[in-house]
């Protein structure tokens, strides 16, 4: 008999699954779950109390997808900006677009909204009849050509995508939050405006379908015509099983500074990244509302700490230049095993 399965990191969630079954994950930090869409509905949307419903959809890595859109701002910083207006804007570029290469009839938009009094925030699907994309990679390419060919050559466009607009939702295995889901202790349900809420629209307003073998997929150049890629380097989640002493001593390091919420190995390049519970921000002097702090490890023995928000400039470029020798201790380690064996990722 089939069954829900939970568990606490995405590659055994790749491992345990077997058949048409999709991954979804749940809460902060999370716990993902392996199950037919039925049996989620059924035993974890259905049940439970809307302020509890805190699920993602995995956008998993390299499979067909929809188009998406994720739309916020800050309505204590930016009162005066509606997100509608802003989703026009965005909805009338791509549009211009989608319009040009398929008929109208053929395109579908659900707009799901979960906006309060401090924050608007939308969330923007389009469906082409017999399509998808490659996989989210592509959409993001997509996004970015849309940015630089139309959005870009008008400056007040410019200005409100860069603002407004996330584009950092188009990266590996993403999540991307369901129909009538929250965030943790926020009681911000997404809903779509005279759409019930039952399992048919739930899996209607999923941004990628279970099984798409008889479409037709779409790929798409990033805007300097080399293939789309996804944004960052390939990581790998480190298991407890994996150089103990060495996840020890960066765990232990990490949490010298703020609590360490993960801990990540990018292989190519031989570099770590501890993801914080932190977000009072060095580099904006404030609190973001969700981004948080990270600290980049480099194979020098240096570090630095970094900020996940991409829309203000200081956090993108704080710490690129900054960079701070670790404990001895650790560089030691670090050159003892300069050259170990990663295990396989998921990614790869």
């Amino acid at each position: 008999m089939s069954s829900v399965i939970r568990t606490h990191t995405l590659q055994a969630a790749y491992e345990c699954r077997k058949g048409l079954k999709k991954i979804y994950a749940q809460g902060v930090p999370c716990t993902y779950i392996v199950a037919r869409e039925k049996l989620f509905w059924d035993h974890c949307m259905g049940p439970l109390d809307p302020k509890e419903r805190c699920f993602f959809e995995v956008i998993e890595l390299d499979k067909p997808c929809h188009l998406y859109i994720d739309l916020d701002v800050d309505l204590v910083k930016y009162p005066m900006i509606d997100v509608h207006d802003v989703k026009d804007m965005v909805c009338g570029h791509i549009e211009s677009v989608l319009y040009d290469k398929f008929d109208k009839e053929d395109v579908s938009k659900i707009v799901a909204e979960s906006s309060n009094d401090k924050k608007g925030s939308l969330h923007i699907l389009y469906k082409i009849k017999g399509m998808v994309f490659a996989n989210n990679a592509h959409v993001g390419a997509f996004m970015r050509r849309i940015k630089k060919f139309k959005v870009d050559p008008i400056p007040q466009d410019k200005d409100i995508w860069q603002l407004f607009v996330d584009m950092c939702v188009y990266s590996r295995n993403r999540l991307f939050r369901m129909l009538g889901s929250t965030k943790l202790g926020e009681n911000r349900l997404k809903k779509v405006t005279d759409m019930h809420f039952n399992f048919n629209n739930w899996q209607l307003c999923q941004v990628q379908p279970l099984c798409a073998r008889n479409a037709e997929c779409i790929t798409v150049d990033e805007p300097d015509g080399s293939p789309a890629k996804y944004k960052g380097v390939a990581k790998v989640f480190m298991p407890n099983s994996y150089q103990p002493h060495m996840k020890k001593l960066l765990v232990e390091f990490g949490n010298s500074i703020a609590p360490v919420r993960g801990l990540q190995h990018m292989p190519s390049i031989r570099m770590w990244n501890i993801n914080l519970h932190q977000k009072k921000c060095p580099y904006k002097n404030g609190v973001h509302g969700k981004n948080t702090n990270y600290i980049l490890v480099y194979p020098n023995g240096t570090y630095s700490i970094r900020c996940w928000s991409q829309k203000l400039k200081c956090c993108r470029d704080g710490g690129k230049i900054n960079r701070k020798p670790l404990p001895d201790n650790i560089r030691q380690v670090m050159s003892t095993y300069d050259n170990f064996i990663i295990s396989p990722s998921i990614n790869n």
